[in-house]
């Protein structure tokens, strides 16, 4: 079979017939109303991020930040929530605009994210369409499973949920919990399946502790038990949309037609990046051309709690030797913590260490990680003064921009009086600080980098190089061009 004919068809999701191509979702403007409906106009599924979703560019075209002016993190919160709202409506309306008509445009929501089912209702309620419809046809929600809540409100609105879903165990529970009251017609709410594999896909995973990060499993097993268990629950043709790895389609043509994988589409997360469209800027998209093997990986320093995939620049490094900069104490001296942490401040005999690591917290202190911090789990850190203040000034400066937050001690939650009631833990990043900074462009070796296992192959497709040998970023629509042919 010639490449030029590996896409031979389109696949129903979202209530359509398109190509089985569909943009990786992302967040805190990874994408927009502008890259969505590119998407979208070549009769594939565009995804905007509903989650910190653009409310305006600078002369630049860069991401303005929200304007934040509450002096209580509550009150910093709520206004996240509006400012939210205010640009999931706009980036919807741009995403509409720019489809023609074509195509499905869908919202991606991180069900961990402050606020995230208000959000998600404001957006839907603003993209109403006067003769009825929606803008947005689906929503899709990672970052934890969406709630029957939030089924409802798609219901509602008319629109399909498209869950995340990293194994046949999590659809279970997804069906049991999230839409029992639909059992005969899960095809009325779900437009499609996103298995988002938890070893190779960019941003959040969902490695469960029945799982090894360290022992990938193939996908191609993983998602034939998810066809398995929605053909159990009459899904046979709600759609799976498979998300993490995917950079060639000729890689997985064996999946194409396959009857124990059933309808199926591919997304694309990290190559949608390397599109003119997309809103990160120039430096982004050459880091991602330069990136080597090996150079993405899991870590666990999300303040979600999840694991995440995310580029090896020094912020990840210095996370890494911070965690390591780490021993149990006490807060009084004994037989077993018998030596007092001195020469960093802190009044004699407030913490004890055992003798074994008063040798290593000694040379800590003597090359400047002199600034000790508590973590929950009775340990201290030791980092340098100008880490201890940025990390004071993430906890001043919190938004509440995830439901709970392990690195502030935010919670959503009035009944819990909007704190988690643990201690703040300074082994974990500010995320939303962290991503706003590099879709703004602001030195990348200390920003998150989210992007999938397979980036490297960036560096050696013949695609991003012209005649030349110059870079060469494709428009959407050169970019699925080549898709379809495999390649």
């Amino acid at each position: 079979m010639a490449v030029k004919n590996l896409v031979r068809g389109n696949v129903f999701i979202d209530g359509a017939w398109i190509l089985p191509l569909i943009q990786g979702g992302k967040g805190v403007g990874a994408t927009n109303g502008r890259s969505a409906g590119a998407w979208a106009r070549e009769n594939t599924g565009g995804t905007i991020a509903g989650t910190g979703a653009a409310i305006g560019y600078d002369e630049n075209g860069r991401e303005i930040s929200y304007p934040h002016i509450g002096r209580s993190r509550r009150e910093r919160h709520e206004e996240l929530v509006a400012w939210s709202i205010e640009g999931g409506i706009l980036q919807a309306g741009i995403a509409y605009e720019a489809s023609r008509g074509k195509g499905r445009i869908r919202m991606n929501f991180l069900k961990m994210a402050g606020g995230s089912m208000r959000i998600m209702r404001g957006v839907l309620e603003g993209t109403r369409l006067a003769g009825g419809g929606n803008m947005i046809n689906a929503v899709t929600m990672g970052a934890g499973l969406p709630a029957e809540e939030d089924a409802q409100i798609c219901a509602d609105e008319g629109v399909y949920l498209d869950p995340i879903v990293s194994s046949a165990v999590a659809l279970k529970v997804l069906l049991k919990r999230t839409f029992r009251n639909w059992p005969d017609r899960y095809s009325d709410v779900i437009g499609a399946v996103v298995y988002e594999d938890p070893w190779l896909a960019g941003g959040h995973n969902g490695i469960t502790s029945r799982e090894d990060p360290d022992k990938p499993e193939a996908p191609y097993d993983r998602v034939k038990e998810l066809r398995r268990i929605m053909n159990e629950n009459k899904m046979e043709n709600v759609a799976i949309i498979m998300a993490g790895g995917v950079w060639y389609l000729r890689d997985w043509e064996h999946w194409l037609g396959n009857r124990d994988i059933g309808p199926i589409a591919f997304q694309f997360g990290t190559r949608d990046l390397l599109t003119r469209e997309c809103p990160v800027t120039e430096e982004w998209k050459l880091l991602l051309l330069s990136m080597n093997e090996g150079d993405v990986a899991l870590n666990q320093f999300s303040p979600t709690g999840f694991y995440s995939s995310a580029y090896k620049n020094s912020m990840i490094k210095e996370l890494c030797q911070r965690s390591e900069r780490q021993v149990p104490f006490g807060r009084k001296c004994d037989s077993s913590m018998s030596k007092p942490v001195e020469g960093c401040g802190v009044p004699n005999n407030s913490y004890c260490v055992t003798q074994q690591d008063k040798l290593k917290v000694d040379a800590w202190i003597a090359e400047g990680f002199n600034i000790p911090l508590r973590t929950p789990d009775n340990t201290l850190i030791f980092v340098t003064r100008e880490a201890a203040r940025e990390i004071k000034a993430y906890l001043t400066d919190c938004v509440g921009c995830l439901s709970t937050c392990k690195l502030s001690s935010w919670s959503q939650s009035s009944e819990q009086k909007y704190t988690t009631g643990k201690r703040p833990d300074p082994r974990f990043h500010c995320i939303r600080k962290r991503l706003v900074e590099a879709i703004q462009g602001r030195d990348l070796d200390k920003q998150l980098i989210f992007a999938g296992h397979n980036a490297y192959k960036a560096k050696s497709d013949p695609f991003y190089r012209d005649e030349n040998g110059h870079v060469f970023i494709p428009t959407v629509k050169q970019l699925v061009e080549r898709l379809m042919t495999g390649n």
